[in-house]
Formats: structure tokens, C-alpha cells, sequence
């Protein structure tokens, strides 16, 4: 699935994201940041990851526990 339908963007569209507390904070490869709460925060982490969408999140921790800055 390309599309998530809550949503209204195309996988293709988003670049990052980043979640918290079920929030989602895209960045649009148009370089708009919108903000996402979807139904099943889960599924939707989910599908960003099956579409290889980057988690700004994920990445800092795996830098700052190896000591180094983003």
C-alpha cells in the first residue's frame, strides 16, 4: 500500500518522521511538516517503516548512544 488513506499523502511524498505520544511530525519532500494523528499510531509506525521512511527519532538515539551528534 502506497497510500495510506487516513493520511491523504503517498509514501512516496513523506521523507522523515518522528512520533510521540501517538503524534505523528512528517516532512514532505515539498518541505512541509505536517502533523499526523492517526486511528492505530502502531500500524501507521508500521507502514512509515515498511516504506522505508526514515525515524529522525531512531536515527539520534543511534547516534547519541554511540556518542556522536547528528
Amino acid at each position: 500500500m502506497e497510500y495510506f488513506s487516513q493520511l491523504g499523502y503517498h509514501s512516496n511524498e513523506i521523507i522523515k518522521f518522528a512520533a510521540s505520544c501517538g503524534i505523528f511530525s512528517l516532512l514532505l519532500k515539498s518541505g512541509d511538516v505536517i502533523h499526523f494523528t492517526p486511528q492505530d499510531p502502531e500500524h501507521f509506525k508500521a507502514w512509515l517503516i515498511e516504506k522505508n521512511i526514515e525515524d529522525i527519532k531512531s536515527e539520534r538515539q543511534h547516534h547519541e548512544f554511540f556518542g556522536t551528534n547528528i
